[in-house]
């Protein structure tokens, strides 16, 4: 019979986990479940706390094997790693047990990453590259690199963790295969994160003893744009189907596609509220011909839904084998997150759908926190904040997007950030000529918002 760790996802900790020798594990947190694949928990063996991995069935002693060779070749090559210390059998089961030291008040990379300033960002680019550079000398090479396999301690340290992901070799990693690894890792970050500086690379190149030879940063850039347009494009499908992220479903002759942390319950409690309208007392943000927005709360939460509506007859027979804008909205709000573009979180997507047959469509989104940068920087007008805009305006043409829709409305502005809202005119043009006329059709747009002197302040910052 199959324990409640094998496959289900509500587990009452802590429990015990014995083992072939007769020693406990007890399992006490949580930390990831891939249920039928993967345990990973905080847990206290023989008095210790520990990290355990557990891997789940025969399929799993492989995957064991492969995490605990990599990370051995990380221990012999003195590179930064927790401490391998069991490899363990489950008592009655084929299931393999890895424990390892235990870092407490750890965070992953990416966490530390978007807590950090940018002198902070600067010295974790820096130990992240020498850790990667160790890697690829000790002829390591991570396949899925992302940023959640480094974990950074409360002192700073960094550490590789998930041996899972690597390709073990005899020699140290080839320069070509190297620079593609590397533009795996910047294809995580902002785009301009390579390009702030040209020696960006010396702490990499360093720790190999390579020489910086001209065309290299080019190659690592190339291999970055590549990566990054590729994961763009697979998470927007991803938000179509059914996976770990995303539901995909019908009720009451609507589609919708939702993100599986809104509870399914909640939005169908609401859907029956309000019958997808605005209800008296809710606030509405745009009343409109084309389009409706208003705020109102779902569930413990309060978040504004776009209705987008069919202005008459003709509008109706165009919009019923056309996508619908929600959609468009919905696919490229999640593929911002690719390029580091800051847009309120989607949570629903909604269309009246007869089969092929398409009529009114909703989306659903967190609330943007702030106001239109056409009210906030008369206000705020330090450079500070003229430049966050204007970095957001350049970050849509640099990684080749259009938004298609620069009004200085379309940009959220608090104190610690910009959200860019109205993205179902955004795409990316297939050609080059064609990205080059319509982003600097774009950059034109935003400029003809300002007047005077913020105007002029705002040319400069566009052209430095």
């Amino acid at each position: 019979m199959k324990q409640d760790w094998e496959y289900r996802r509500e587990i009452v900790l802590p429990f015990d986990l014995p083992l072939a020798d007769g020693q406990i594990m007890v399992c006490e947190k949580i930390l990831r479940l891939l249920p039928g694949r993967r345990l990973v928990c905080r847990a206290r063996f023989r008095g210790e706390t520990v990290l355990a991995k557990l891997f789940l069935g025969e399929g799993g002693r492989k995957e064991a094997m492969v995490d605990a060779t990599a990370i051995r070749a990380m221990m012999s090559a003195n590179i930064p790693t927790p401490v391998l210390r069991h490899q363990l059998q489950v008592r009655d089961k084929p299931h393999v047990l890895l424990l390892f030291d235990f870092i407490p008040e750890a965070r992953s990379f990416r966490q530390a990453w978007t807590l950090a300033d940018p002198h902070q960002r600067e010295l974790l680019l820096e130990k992240l590259l020498r850790l990667v550079a160790a890697q690829h000398q000790a002829g390591l090479r991570q396949v899925d690199f992302h940023l959640n396999n480094f974990l950074v301690d409360a002192a700073g340290r960094l550490y590789a963790i998930d041996g899972g992901d690597f390709l073990l070799g005899d020699a140290p990693v080839r320069r070509k295969a190297a620079i593609a690894n590397l533009g795996f890792l910047f294809g995580h970050l902002p785009r301009r994160e390579l390009h702030r500086s040209p020696d960006v690379l010396q702490p990499y190149l360093q720790e190999r003893d390579w020489a910086d030879k001209p065309g290299l940063l080019p190659r690592v850039s190339d291999a970055a744009d590549a990566f990054r347009h590729r994961r763009a494009r697979r998470i927007s499908r991803k938000a179509y189907r059914n996976c770990s992220e995303f539901l995909v479903r019908r009720h009451q002759g609507l589609r919708i596609c939702q993100r599986r942390d809104l509870p399914v319950e909640e939005l169908n409690r609401w859907l029956q509220a309000t019958e997808l309208a605005p209800r008296e007392g809710e606030k509405i943000l745009k009343p409109g011909n084309s389009q409706t927005v208003w705020r109102t709360r779902l569930g413990g939460r309060e978040v504004v839904v776009k209705r987008y509506n069919l202005k008459n007859p003709w509008h109706t027979l165009r919009r019923m084998f056309t996508r619908s804008r929600a959609s468009k909205s919905w696919e490229n709000a999640h593929r911002l997150r690719a390029y580091h573009i800051a847009t309120p979180h989607p949570l629903a997507m909604i269309e009246e759908r007869w089969g092929p047959v398409r009529r009114r469509a909703w989306l659903i989104t967190d609330v943007a926190h702030g106001e239109g940068s056409n009210r906030y920087i008369p206000v705020y007008p330090e450079e500070e904040n003229l430049q966050r805009l204007v970095d957001t305006v350049l970050a849509f043409g640099e990684n080749g997007l259009v938004h298609g829709d620069m009004k200085a409305t379309n940009f959220i502005m608090n104190e610690t950030g910009v959200e860019v809202i109205d993205l179902d005119s955004m795409r990316r043009p297939l050609t080059a000529p064609a990205r080059r006329a319509r982003i600097h059709r774009d950059r034109q747009r935003f400029v003809r918002n300002w007047t005077g002197d913020l105007r002029s302040a705002f040319e400069r910052l566009m052209h430095q």
